[in-house]
């Protein structure tokens, strides 16, 4: 299942999992106790279409934001970076000067 149009599907909209998590929260958000609109979190996505009562939780914006940005962090810290093979743009050793200063 693809997540972004799975998102803006009536069957994410619908399941029964998103409405008890908004339900549960009672117009708080579930972490720092904020009222007003809410925004429902994947604590997994193993289940993505078929979502359990504790796969989600209803959070604000701001939470959100935070939650998923502290577990992309963690999930990728250990992910060494590659090391992209690009051609040298000029050779190092030459010193790069003015082209329009003369004497080229």
């Amino acid at each position: 299942m693809h997540y972004a149009s799975y998102m803006g599907s009536d069957a994410w909209r619908r399941n029964p999992a998103r409405l008890k998590a908004l339900s549960d929260a009672d117009g708080h958000c579930r972490l720092c106790h904020a009222d007003g609109s809410l925004e429902v979190h994947h604590s997994t996505y193993k289940r993505l279409g078929r979502e359990r009562d504790n796969d989600l939780i209803a959070l604000c914006s701001d939470c959100h934001r935070d939650v998923t940005s502290i577990l992309r962090e963690r999930r990728y810290a250990a992910v060494k970076p590659k090391r992209a093979d690009v051609e040298r743009l000029h050779d190092a050793r030459i010193l790069l000067g003015d082209p329009t200063a003369g004497g080229y």
